[in-house]
């Protein structure tokens, strides 16, 4: 339903273009004249389009449109192989073989792609041989706004004819021009001028002329399918000289396999109407398409082309997707690993923290008592010095009662003794006789001798008194 929308969308929006390109063909071609060098593309995914590739961002469009290489950031190279039973005028039985390159490049500070184009045909009901050989140049992003982006591109073909059954040859050149408009929205236009100077080929019994040739052309791209649709006239033909080429592409993205592709096709021309199926598959950077052409009219004589195209340097989208998943579901691995480790050290870490937090305060409970220790020690130590200190002022004091108290004894003493020899005096005074005298000297001397006070007085008199009796 919602491919249905979109396709009467598109239709609706693409009909008044496709009515301003018919009347602008019509109106550029001369009378119609019988040609050589017609325009059928070369790649299998375009002819199974139905060479309704005027719009399409492919590099192997580039000879009927040479803007289209425009789009390429990669280098890309292909080969091309073409059975074919009708052309873009009517039957005709010829065998094409063809290689192509795009080379991105800057030239003069500006993007741009060169496309290199070699192409031998052999018509095996004309007996003629055709070789073609084209140097072309496709800008990228040419001009640049808020709708889209408008790209150009020229291209020299050098060509040459000969017959298959003499020995009549001629080479000429040809010029093409063309014009790639990119919206934003994933709709694009593409215009093409081919052989601008109508080449001549007349040699011997050679007659003929390669056709100028106008293509406009519209696609849409969207994420799983592309429409296109092109319309094309041409001068210098004897069978007609319009024809209303279409084809749709659908994709078929797989996880691990790559990308397949279904296309249809159908050409409209006199005589040279033709419907074609196809299919193609990309895996990494390379791409390999076939396509199976029917005439509509005439003689049904199926035709085949096979493409096969390599990117250099081009990734594939499911794979980097995949490769994207598989990293996505390492890291989360890792990080779910890393998590548990994390726990892991998280949990030995606390352990330790516990074990050191417990020593800490084991440590802290021994230094608080050393330090209460310390404190008691201190503590104990100036008691220690105040009980010395009392100690030795007490034992000052001590002596200082003591020194006094000798003092106040000898001062006692001195003054008994002086009492007493007051008193011995007095009884000498008295008219003792001398014998009391000497024993109550002896006896003073006796009890006041050795007691530390002068008793010289006494000792005097008794030695005095000793040596009277004598």
């Amino acid at each position: 339903m919602i491919l249905k929308i979109e396709f009467m969308r598109t239709t609706k929006n693409t009909i008044p273009v496709f009515v301003f390109a018919s009347v602008l063909a019509f109106s550029l071609v001369p009378p119609p004249l019988f040609s050589a060098f017609e325009d059928i593309g070369i790649g299998a995914r375009g002819r199974g389009l139905g060479d309704s590739v005027t719009a399409l961002d492919d590099v192997n469009g580039a000879p009927l449109n040479p803007a289209l290489p425009g789009s390429a950031r990669k280098f890309e190279t292909g080969a091309h192989f073409e059975a074919g039973t009708r052309s873009s005028l009517g039957p005709l039985d010829f065998d094409s073989y063809a290689f192509n390159a795009s080379f991105p490049r800057m030239a003069y500070g500006k993007f741009g792609t060169l496309s290199v184009l070699g192409r031998y045909r052999l018509f095996s009901d004309l007996g003629l041989k055709e070789k073609t050989f084209s140097l072309g140049w496709a800008t990228w992003q040419f001009r640049k706004s808020g709708m889209g982006v408008l790209d150009i591109g020229a291209g020299l073909k050098f060509m040459q004819l000969a017959s298959a059954d003499t020995t009549d040859s001629n080479m000429a050149l040809g010029f093409d021009l063309g014009a790639m408009w990119r919206g934003r929205s994933g709709n694009s236009v593409g215009l093409s001028l081919l052989n601008l100077n109508t080449p001549s080929f007349k040699a011997g019994a050679l007659k003929y002329k390669a056709p100028f040739s106008v293509r406009l052309g519209v696609a849409e791209k969207r994420e799983d399918y592309t429409l296109t649709l092109d319309v094309v006239s041409r001068s210098g033909v004897a069978a007609g000289n319009f024809s209303l080429n279409s084809g749709f592409e659908y994709l078929w993205r797989t996880y691990r396999s790559g990308i397949f592709a279904s296309r249809a096709g159908l050409s409209l021309a006199d005589k040279a109407s033709f419907f074609s199926l196809g299919l193609g598959f990309r895996r990494l950077a390379s791409e390999i398409s076939y396509s199976f052409l029917i005439p509509v009219n005439g003689a049904i004589v199926p035709g085949h082309a096979l493409s096969v195209n390599i990117r250099f340097g081009d990734k594939d989208l499911e794979s980097d997707y995949e490769r994207l998943i598989r990293q996505e579901v390492k890291y989360r691995k890792d990080l779910v690993e890393a998590l548990d480790e994390s726990s892991k050290r998280e949990t030995v870490l606390r352990d330790e923290l516990s074990a050191l937090k417990e020593e800490i305060d084991n440590l802290n409970a021994g230094l608080k008592a050393a330090r209460e220790q310390k404190a008691e020690v201190a503590q104990a130590r100036e008691k220690l010095e105040a009980i010395v200190e009392r100690q030795r002022r007490a034992e000052a004091e001590l002596r200082s009662l003591e020194k006094k108290r000798r003092g106040d004894r000898l001062a006692q003493l001195q003054f008994d003794f002086n009492s007493e020899w007051q008193a011995y005096l007095k009884v000498k005074a008295g008219g003792a006789p001398k014998d009391s005298l000497k024993g109550a000297l002896q006896r003073l001397v006796s009890q006041y001798q050795g007691a530390g006070i002068d008793i010289s007085r006494a000792t005097l008199e008794l030695q005095k008194i000793v040596q009277q009796g004598e």
